[in-house]
């Protein structure tokens, strides 16, 4: 998987399925052995199960592999801001809805059906399942769920801020009984029913053993100066900030189908399924076949494919496109299949528009000139990509079609930047110009998350560019949660990324309010717009689509103006798995594969004893 924080909000639901592309499988041919690098699972059975998303000769046990690049950043969601984190602790950690793995449509999990919704659009009363519990057999009422709408909503748990903005306009919630929990808005907010039924719900007895959320106010945690009143608050905040909450196996419990059950840093997460699941046999969704899947990292994209095609991956789901049409070859790996799916997802270069170089829109506008975005989706992604104009996805109703993208031209380039003042005054080759009393140089420094081959490439090819008009260019890598961490304090120039999302109207607030440029927010380039600010404002309280998408036409054509991103592509997802793996299908939906629903005849295991 490409590497990248994942983002809440996107684009309204699909209703046709979109094509998937295999390649034709050739007759078996004498494999490599290959190294297994695990040792035979003792755990689980291997009975026989016939359950929902599958056919009926499906089988119960066996251990997958999925590749991972780079380690989570946590497994915690209400702290973790990662999507490779994401496709883990999804298995772990449930919510009141989800998102139905076919039509997209908000189907009931934890919830006994989609919530009661008054006709103010102000009031949410949800219905537990009879008998929800913890994987520890503690039982999941409607307390957890209050405690669950607390810890999102607490503002002083610093890495919760990306998720918060989406709750900011609850003004209480409330426990009717065990099994029923009325919300109240203080604003209508057309996404609410998502958001608050796509809340992870996290067990109060391990995260709040002495009841410090129970002696503060959903009014308190709406207003910052309270916040910091109280004794209670600022107890429980410094506690949900530690490392042992965001990563702790033990302490991280879901209700989910399976459990964290070993995490081995910079090597693998593995989770196993569930032996006390109180929904088990109940889920269309979740058969959970396997009885342990591992996230393996292979922190080396050509290492991972040289694991796949010796069978010591099972899945990859983003393989490089040139490695992908070139070094998978199915006529000789007929063990292998090769699919293309496409996601809610795009690529983009980040500006710090904080930085006294890059402050002028015009510089970042000159710098997007210098990107031939057309010859790098040939070279480097083989064609497998789309390319986007704007902060919109291009499947929403909201994309504007109008918005064409800047053309790579380094005239044009060079024109802009002698506009704004810079020129080589030292005959050293690079423009240069007086901010604030002191000689700049016209430059600036690419953030990279280390083993993404691709954003190195496209980082390689526009260092090359800028230095031919005069600018200077460098690149710093950095391991995954690292470079996330810079994002989130400012502490970067520039930075290739990519943002994913679920199949839902559009909603921009979480990257680009002014307010989600502070304390750790997802605007990392910190872009700030007063009239930017107003329509994504409009956009959250207003229900009628029509005049939504005027709101976010407006939107887009300031943000291209502004330029804070240079946009570049939608990437399809070139994956690759293991034959043995029954059952794989794909989705829009998050993060576009379904593990829960895999499994593998006898025949095929490989680490578990067949029983």
């Amino acid at each position: 998987m490409m590497n990248k924080p994942f983002q809440m909000n996107v684009l309204p639901a699909m209703n046709k399925p979109f094509l998937i592309h295999v390649q034709p499988l050739m007759k078996k041919l004498l494999l490599i052995p290959v190294l297994c690098l695990l040792l035979i699972s003792c755990g689980g059975g291997t009975d026989e199960v016939a359950l929902g998303g599958a056919s009926s000769d499906a089988v119960r046990g066996e251990l997958i592999i999925v590749h991972e690049l780079s380690d989570p950043e946590g497994l915690n969601p209400m702290v973790t801001n990662d999507a490779s984190a994401r496709a883990i602790f999804d298995r772990v950690y449930e919510k009141l809805l989800d998102l139905d793995f076919k039509t997209t449509e908000m189907i009931p999990m934890l919830a006994e059906a989609r919530p009661t919704i008054s006709d103010d659009h102000l009031t949410y009363t949800f219905k537990l399942k009879p008998n929800t519990m913890f994987s520890d057999g503690k039982p999941l009422t409607s307390k957890d769920v209050v405690f669950s709408f607390k810890v999102v909503k607490t503002p002083l748990i610093i890495d919760g801020a990306s998720l918060r903005n989406y709750y900011m306009d609850i003004k209480d919630v409330r426990a009717v009984d065990d099994r029923t929990v009325e919300i109240t808005m203080t604003q209508p907010y057309f996404l609410a029913e998502y958001f608050l039924g796509g809340l992870w719900i996290i067990p109060k007895h391990m995260f709040d053993p002495n009841n410090l959320t129970d002696q503060f106010t959903f009014a308190q945690t709406n207003n910052v100066d309270a916040a910091q009143a109280s004794t209670p608050m600022r107890d429980f905040a410094n506690w949900f900030n530690t490392a042992e909450v965001k990563k702790d196996i033990k302490l991280n419990i879901g209700s989910g189908p399976y459990v964290f059950d070993e995490w081995r840093t910079n090597e693998s997460i593995k989770i196993k399924r569930s032996k006390t699941w109180w929904n088990e046999g109940k889920d269309l969704w979740n058969p959970s076949y396997a009885n342990e899947i591992l996230y393996r990292v292979v922190n080396d994209r050509s290492a991972a494919v040289t694991a796949v095609k010796n069978s010591e991956l099972d899945f990859m789901e983003y393989v490089p496109p040139i490695k992908f049409e070139e070094e998978v070859d199915t006529m000789r790996t007929p063990h292998l299949v090769k699919a293309t799916y496409e996601g809610q997802v795009y690529t983009y270069i980040g500006w710090n528009t904080q930085r006294p170089v890059l402050a002028d829109k015009r510089i970042r506008k000159g710098l997007s000139h210098l990107v031939d975005r057309d010859q790098l989706m040939k070279l480097i992604l083989r064609g497998i990509a789309k390319p986007i104009n704007s902060p919109i996805y291009p499947q929403s109703k909201e994309y504007d079609t109008s918005i064409k993208g800047i053309a790579f031209n380094p005239t044009e380039a060079k024109r802009i930047f002698a506009e704004a003042g810079w020129a080589d005054t030292d005959s050293d080759g690079f423009l240069d110009k007086v901010i604030d009393g002191k000689k700049t140089t016209l430059g600036f420094k690419f953030l990279l998350n280390a083993g993404n081959e691709a954003r190195e490439q496209i980082a390689l090819i526009l260092v090359d560019e800028c230095r031919k008009v005069g600018v200077q260019a460098d690149i710093k890598k950095l391991e995954w949660s690292v470079f996330l961490e810079n994002l989130r304090t400012r502490n970067f120039d520039a930075y290739i990324g990519s943002w994913v999302n679920d199949p839902i109207a559009s909603d921009p607030y979480q990257l680009w309010h002014s307010s989600q440029a502070e304390n750790k927010g997802s605007n990392y380039t910190s872009f700030k717009n007063k009239r930017a600010d107003e329509l994504m404002e409009l956009n959250r309280v207003e229900f009628d689509e029509a005049k939504r998408i005027q709101y976010m036409h407006e939107f887009q054509r300031i943000v291209v103006d502004e330029q804070p991103y240079t946009f570049l592509w939608m990437p399809l997802y070139p994956a690759v798995y293991n034959k043995r793996l029954q059952n794989v299908s794909f989705s829009l939906v998050r993060p576009g594969y379904y593990p829960s629903q895999w499994w593998v005849p006898k025949s095929a295991w490989k680490y578990e004893a067949v029983q």
